[in-house]
């Protein structure tokens, strides 16, 4: 992460170019992906039962010069626990395609994962293990063998692997964590981020508490994911989650977390709460010399939920960084800062077009960013009281 400042300048898509590195030679005679050097990649997304999957499907119709949709295939008879059944007549349009003619005869330049999340780990191995790039939805599993694994198969071929943290290309928190690792505000010593929400319907209760550590399972790790770049990406001292139910909610369940990481002088905390307000979502990062806040952090109407009231849900028209300094630094003066980005039309836009990059050669894949992912799946685990 040292050379966050200079690398940001290579792609204002995403803070994890930082990560970006040689790409390594071929291990032990084992065939690396190479980049194809085509505009327009050829694309299938696998499962639409994630609550996620109808979004990632919308951006991939939006970057028309960057992905060609081959098709789709069809998780809806799975058994696994989701939000609320997905409808395949959304999809109808597109070619449905069995999933292992996918691997052997289609052959597309991307696979977007977008499974129930108990099933990510296992269709994602088997996509690794056939050879093809992909991004994959979290969670990663509530073990950390199982994505290790997967993500070791890419590693040793090279394979791209973008895992789906919805905030990687959002340009107002990228600059906040570069504001916050460059030490502008000081040495921090507090982090907060609220991802509450109202979705989900009355099964959300069970949907939540199905998994260990609830919504701190679910949605914490969209925090922890860019707070650890702040520190290097070193592993917090305890990660643990107070978990209550929310109000109206069945006794037991696990919808009313807070997640707190520990660093020897800064304490971070996520809460996510199932009865709370999308578009109230904020940060807010403390260091000695200011303060970093960010309200609201994206436009709720332009995310592509399954459930969930999307409309009338705007606070801004633009993304604003507040940065309050008690003395000038980094080139902003005392008091206060504000840094304006424009709305993204899109949550997942962003991500998916530096994806196509990648998979062109116009940028490195990231090496490094296996080993982040790995950590950030490791502390999410500990979120989860694991």
């Amino acid at each position: 992460m040292k050379k966050l400042g200079c690398l940001l300048c290579l792609t204002a898509l995403s803070w994890v170019s930082v990560f970006a590195a040689d790409t390594p030679a071929a291990a032990n005679g084992v065939a690396q992906w190479k980049p194809n050097g085509r505009q327009r990649q050829r694309v299938v997304l696998w499962g639409i039962v994630h609550n996620h999957a109808r979004g990632k499907f919308d951006a991939l119709l939006r970057l028309t010069n960057d992905y060609e949709i081959v098709g789709w295939v069809d998780d809806s008879a799975s058994k696994a626990m989701r939000m609320q059944e997905p409808n395949p007549k959304s999809y109808a349009k597109w070619p449905k395609l069995d999933g292992e003619k996918v691997l052997k005869e289609i052959k597309p330049d991307l696979i977007v994962v977008e499974v129930a999340n108990s099933e990510l780990v296992e269709v994602s191995t088997k996509i690794a293990e056939a050879g093809f790039p992909m991004h994959m939805d979290k969670p990663l599993g509530t073990d950390p063998v199982g994505f290790r694994k997967m993500s070791d198969i890419c590693r040793a071929r090279n394979i791209p692997l973008q895992i789906g943290y919805m905030f990687r290309a959002n340009e107002a928190i990228n600059k906040a964590v570069q504001l916050a690792h460059d030490g502008v505000i000081g040495e921090v010593f507090a982090i907060e981020a609220d991802l509450n929400h109202s979705y989900g319907g009355a099964k959300y209760p069970e949907y939540a508490s199905y998994y260990p550590g609830g919504t701190a399972y679910l949605l914490a790790c969209h925090a922890i994911e860019w707070a650890m770049p702040i520190f290097d990406d070193r592993m917090p001292d305890k990660t643990y989650s107070i978990i209550k139910p929310a109000p109206g909610d069945p006794a037991k369940a696990l919808t009313h977390t807070l997640t707190i990481m520990e660093y020897p002088r800064c304490i971070a905390t996520f809460r996510v709460c199932s009865k709370g307000t999308q578009p109230c979502r904020h940060i807010r990062i403390d260091g000695t010399n200011g303060t970093i806040e960010i309200e609201p952090i994206e436009d709720f109407r332009t995310v592509k939920h399954t459930t969930g009231l999307n409309e009338g849900l705007a606070r801004a028209n633009q993304l604003e960084v507040k940065l309050f300094l008690k003395t000038a630094k980094g080139g902003y003066k005392a008091g206060m800062n504000r840094i304006v980005f424009p709305m993204p039309k899109d949550r997942y836009a962003g991500q998916l077009a530096e994806l196509a990059k990648i998979l062109r050669g116009e940028i490195p894949n990231p090496q490094g960013l296996y080993e982040h992912d790995l950590k950030v799946h490791k502390v999410s685990l500990d979120a989860c009281n694991l």
